[in-house]
């Protein structure tokens, strides 16, 4: 029996190519939000800035992060996942 070396270009010790972040061509998919029309009424009411002060409010709070909060939060996941 015979044995012959080994291909050593399978192993090639020359890094690939990595491209510099930010580099990709204008040909990349970008993300996108689209806001619908009843957001943006919302957005523009006072009941909009009001909901989000108050939100502002609770988070720095730490009202969200109580365990009665905790617990209904997990419930709904559950919930939703045995709909599935």
């Amino acid at each position: 029996m015979q044995v012959k070396g080994i291909n050593n270009n399978v192993f090639s010790q020359t890094p690939s190519k990595v491209d510099k972040p930010g580099s990709a061509g204008s040909s990349s998919k970008k993300d996108r939000i689209e806001i619908s029309p009843q957001a943006r009424d919302i957005a523009k009411s006072e009941l909009g800035s009001q909901r989000l002060e108050e939100i502002k409010q609770k988070l720095s709070n730490k009202f969200y992060d109580t365990e009665e909060v905790l617990s209904k939060v997990a419930d709904a996941i559950l919930k939703e996942l045995d709909q599935e």
